[in-house]
């Protein structure tokens, strides 16, 4: 027993004398440690990396440079189609004449704007020439276009005590002539018959003509052919279809004076009012007048119409089929010449008219 005793504590002696050799080489390590430390530099942190479900964006473009655009004439209309400026100008039709291509595609609203302004292809008027109702347009039949219209005006016949006749109905029948006679000319005739008998009341016959010069200006008349029945009248206008005006004056026809024996006939004049000064029983037409019109599209058929002759004005629609035929209906305002007492002027025009014109 004793011997082993002896040899468990050689054993346990031996076991912690190692101990120490052990630590010596421990801090030989912690030695080798701190000059590697040193001798090493830091490293660089990695660029964090993108999460697998999202792809990298793409850089974007840079901007496209725009073609330069080309210079346009002062008066032309343009469009921008395909990197291309396409102007409305045709030097083959004369700088008066605007075309489109074929395949531009125009709002229906804005073709009278667009490429009317010389053909509008307007229904004729009251005045002899194309136009709205009672007043004619700046624009012309086209070279070579005919067109005739009809129209009624009922109207009161009245006594010199300023009765109204009741036996029947009154209404004038108006016959209208036109032709494009030329490269923006179109001249005319009308001529006007009434259903009574009653009273010589002159209806003469009037010539009727505009010419368009380039540049959308418009220079016309209509010339009575007796110069005892009516007053000539030429006037100068400009516009578009869907609005115009014009100025004019009235001429050749002398004072009008009363007489109960009925010696001197009322002479009247196609536009403006009359002025009759009841002091001196003498009368005439206004010696300047305005005129006032326009055709607003409804629909491709159909046209709203209004209009002002310097005395009356009008306001209807005119429906056109194929732009061949043309119906007209438009209610009609009084003018001077409905004010006039029995004695002087023995018919009034009613306040409606209706009628049509064919154009080929």
């Amino acid at each position: 027993m004793n011997r082993m005793h002896r040899l468990l504590f050689v054993v346990l002696v031996g076991w912690w004398v190692a101990l120490p050799g052990q630590a010596l080489d421990l801090s030989a390590y912690q030695g080798f440690m701190k000059g590697a430390g040193r001798n090493r530099s830091p490293a660089s942190p990695s660029p964090p990396s993108a999460p697998p479900s999202v792809a990298p964006v793409a850089p974007l473009p840079g901007p496209e440079r725009l073609p330069p655009s080309r210079p346009l004439v002062d008066d032309a209309d343009a469009s921008y189609r395909g990197g291309r400026v396409m102007t409305l100008y045709d030097a083959n039709t004369g700088r008066g004449a605007f075309s489109l291509p074929q395949d531009t595609r125009i709002p229906e609203g804005l073709r009278p704007l667009l490429n009317d302004r010389k053909y509008p292809r307007q229904g004729i008027s009251l005045s002899g020439t194309s136009g709205a109702m009672l007043v004619p347009s700046p624009g012309v039949l086209e070279p070579g276009k005919s067109a005739v219209a009809v129209h009624v005006l009922p109207f009161d016949l009245y006594n010199v005590n300023d009765v109204r006749y009741t036996d029947q109905d009154y209404f004038d029948t108006s016959f209208k002539l036109s032709y494009g006679a030329f490269e923006g000319f179109e001249i005319g005739v009308d001529k006007t018959f009434a259903n009574q008998d009653r009273y010589d009341i002159a209806e003469p016959v009037y010539l009727n003509a505009k010419y368009q010069v380039p540049g959308n200006i418009t220079f016309g008349g209509s010339f009575c052919t007796d110069s005892q029945s009516g007053y000539h009248s030429v006037w100068v206008g400009a516009g578009v279809p869907v609005a115009w005006a014009a100025v004019g004056t009235n001429f050749g026809a002398g004072t009008y004076h009363f007489f109960y024996s009925g010696a001197q006939k009322l002479k009247r004049a196609k536009f403006g009012g009359y002025n009759y000064k009841y002091d001196r029983a003498e009368g005439y037409a206004d010696p300047i007048f305005f005129l006032i019109g326009g055709a607003i599209p409804v629909s491709n058929s159909l046209h709203f119409l209004y209009d002002f002759n310097g005395d009356r004005f009008s306001l209807g629609f005119r429906f056109n089929y194929q732009r061949v035929l043309h119906l007209d209906a438009a209610y009609v305002s009084d003018g001077d010449y409905e004010r006039l007492p029995g004695a002087i002027a023995a018919k009034r025009l009613r306040n409606f008219l209706f009628g049509g014109s064919i154009v080929w």
